[in-house]
């Protein structure tokens, strides 16, 4: 008997090594700039279709050089307008803007809906009655969220899909929340637009 419980640790190991390995093939980012540029291509075929009104545009500090090098989608702000503003002005680049907005990756295993990395709202979901919308320069985003909004006017609403190209490049960002060649879904609604150096009082009402 004593001979087996010694042997039990032995047959474990192997047992263990396999299930370690069984997890690192189903990591939760495997293979990810692969999957976030098949997701990337799937709405630049709905963009230039015009399907579901998704549009979209270029980032705006594109160097020519650059572009010609990625020819894959990578450089564009993908839109789709779900609400329409009354709003008749777009913010500048040093302009400052109150913003309602929800940050995601794209969908996984452990995180269907896509693992939310920020959000202005008070909960998950979005209550314009009670939610305060962040205060931000409009030149303090990522080139992909600053091109969006430079093309809103208040009360727009917009969801985003903003390739890496445009959002935090191949590293991991700053807070360590998302890794590198993501691609970024914002629900973004402009709600105030503060002129630079006209519009010094931006406490929200």
């Amino acid at each position: 008997m004593k001979k087996l419980f010694y042997l039990l640790p032995f047959l474990a190991t192997p047992l263990a090594l396999g299930s370690c390995q069984e997890n690192e093939e189903e990591g939760e980012y495997d293979n990810w700039q692969a999957r976030n540029q098949h997701y990337v291509d799937s709405i630049a075929r709905l963009a230039d279709n015009g399907t579901d009104g998704w549009t979209k545009m270029v980032g705006y500090t594109l160097v020519d050089s650059v572009e010609r090098k990625n020819p894959n989608n990578n450089h564009y702000v993908y839109i789709q307008k779900l609400e329409n503003g009354t709003g008749t002005e777009y913010p500048l680049f040093n302009d400052s803007i109150r913003l309602h907005y929800l940050g995601r990756l794209i969908p996984t295993a452990s995180y269907p809906q896509g693992y939310i990395f920020g959000k202005s709202y008070s909960t998950y979901t979005f209550n314009e009655a009670t939610d305060v919308p962040a205060l931000m320069g409009v030149n303090g985003n990522i080139v992909g969220v600053a091109t969006a909004v430079m093309h809103m006017v208040e009360g727009d609403r917009w969801k985003l899909v903003v390739p890496y190209y445009v959002g935090y490049g191949t590293s991991i960002n700053t807070t360590g929340s998302i890794p590198g060649y993501s691609a970024l879904i914002f629900d973004v609604k402009l709600a105030r637009i503060y002129k630079y150096k006209i519009d010094t009082n931006t406490t929200w009402h």
